[in-house]
């Protein structure tokens, strides 16, 4: 029996949820529970944060640079209360794990009339119960356990249940790993990195807190983090080990996209910086594309972005041919630098001018 006090306590927390704009709850989620009530109050709490931040998130994350494991980028550009003006959204299932975990899928349909665009995401996040109060947490830790485990000095490997990878292509990769390294005259990492290995997209998204996305990647480096989820059996990944062993630089895509292109590759290895070069010089020749339209990255190439990732490693080999890579690498960790003012940031640093620097870069692809 549900007595007088405890039907004036589920009307209060009611009414406190829908005060604050509220996220639409699906049907099947049982709001005639108190805990459940509270935990849909929480997820709308969060939904309502005009700024960027880490206040609800796991205490763990409190000396993290990053906290948010997204890899769908509205997460890192919006705040969650922009998001939720931009989206209609709706918890669309909230599941309890046991007494301190639970886990919520959220729907985000966009409005076209604000981004222009008509598709329709599902996110998932776990909440954590900590001495009474609720955090949010990434899906990573808590999914992960599936994945097979394998280490070695410089890589942990985590692979795919539905992978069978036989562990001396492990050791190979590894090994391939700490050449690059030397190759590209960096320090040894303090630590290895972990690399989960995944055998579909949906292993890839669910690392990565999303269950149905417009988007799509093959694979990504968290930097900060140190670790490489991708998708495939081969496990020497060459251009996102680039991106492990470089760390963190200028959040620009033509030096971060381009040394990995340039030295690991692209479309998973199987494309090496000659065959993009020659790529690009088709392009050129045949007029579908130029500097400023690769500059400005609007070459469209409906199932593969190897003419961006080709065109940021000639960049990149321009500035290493001309300047030698330890001065590349101070302009690759200028924190000021970024994809739109590459150009002009790179003419100030090394007194060529923009005309000068974009005819060399031609000429590496026109050779």
């Amino acid at each position: 029996m549900v007595n007088k006090r405890q039907i004036l306590f589920i009307i209060l927390i009611f009414c406190s949820v829908n005060a604050v704009a509220q996220l639409a709850v699906s049907s099947k989620i049982d709001t005639s529970k108190s805990k459940t009530l509270s935990l849909v109050k929480f997820i709308n709490s969060y939904m309502q944060k005009e700024a960027i931040n880490k206040d609800l998130w796991h205490p763990k994350y409190q000396n993290k640079e990053v906290w948010d494991y997204s890899m769908d980028w509205i997460w890192g550009r919006f705040s969650p209360k922009k998001i939720t003006g931009l989206f209609d959204m709706e918890i669309v299932e909230l599941q309890s794990v046991n007494d301190t975990l639970s886990y919520f899928k959220l729907l985000a349909k966009s409005k076209p009339e604000k981004l222009e665009e008509n598709f329709t995401n599902i996110y998932k996040y776990y909440i954590v119960e900590i001495n009474g109060n609720y955090f949010l947490d990434n899906c990573k830790e808590y999914d992960q356990v599936r994945f097979k485990e394998y280490k070695t000095k410089s890589i942990n490997f985590y692979a795919s249940p539905f992978l069978n990878i036989p562990v001396e292509k492990m050791k190979n990769a590894a090994h391939e790993f700490e050449k690059l390294n030397a190759v590209l005259k960096r320090p040894k990492l303090q630590k290895p990195i972990d690399y989960y290995m995944c055998a579909t997209e949906e292993e890839l998204n669910n690392l990565s807190n999303i269950v149905v996305w417009n988007g799509g990647l093959g694979g990504y480096t968290n930097i900060p983090e140190g670790f490489i989820v991708a998708i495939g059996s081969e496990p020497n990944y060459s251009h996102e080990f680039v991106h492990a062993i470089l760390g963190q630089s200028a959040h620009c895509f033509f030096l971060q996209e381009g040394m990995a292109s340039l030295y690991g590759g692209m479309e998973r290895g199987t494309k090496n910086y000659d065959q993009g070069v020659a790529e690009l010089k088709d392009c050129y020749k045949k007029g579908n594309c130029n500097f400023d339209q690769l500059y400005t990255r609007k070459i469209d190439q409906k199932y593969s972005s190897s003419l961006g990732y080709s065109f940021a490693a000639v960049c990149c080999k321009y500035l290493i041919d001309n300047f030698g890579l330890e001065y590349f690498y101070k302009i690759y960790y200028d924190k000021t630098i970024t994809s739109d003012n590459f150009l002009e940031k790179i003419s100030s640093i090394t007194g060529k001018n923009p005309a000068e620097i974009k005819a060399g870069i031609e000429a590496l692809i026109l050779k």
